[in-house]
């Protein structure tokens, strides 16, 4: 499975990153720092599925995951949110699922 991470960071990597690198699954792309390029990307790149860690910047990660579920393209790509605080997780329910980081773990198999 290929997979796209959004994470909000100025790092060059994250812990989400570091997750999926040890993942079996190829590191389709990844956006650390603008909404409008993680849309660009994933466009692009075509994931199977796109991680979305916005635990920062909750506002942010949802409207860049509604951005990309309502395009065409790639509407119909899981989008998997960890990290999200009960009000965040209420608020995509309709977008994707939310998951905490080992029930990502446990997803990817790790």
């Amino acid at each position: 499975m290929k997979l796209f991470v959004i994470d909000w960071s100025k790092d060059a990597t994250t812990p989400l990153l570091d997750i999926c690198r040890q993942t079996p699954h190829k590191l389709a792309g990844f956006e650390l720092l603008d909404g409008a390029e993680a849309y660009r990307k994933t466009g692009i790149s075509k994931p199977d599925a796109i991680v979305v860690n916005y635990a920062e910047k909750p506002l942010h990660g949802r409207q860049t995951a509604d951005s990309i579920r309502k395009r065409k393209l790639t509407s119909a790509i899981p989008i998997y949110f960890i990290n999200g605080n009960e009000d965040d997780n209420e608020l995509v329910s309709n977008i994707g699922i939310c998951l905490s980081e080992e029930e990502l773990k446990d997803l990817l198999e790790i």
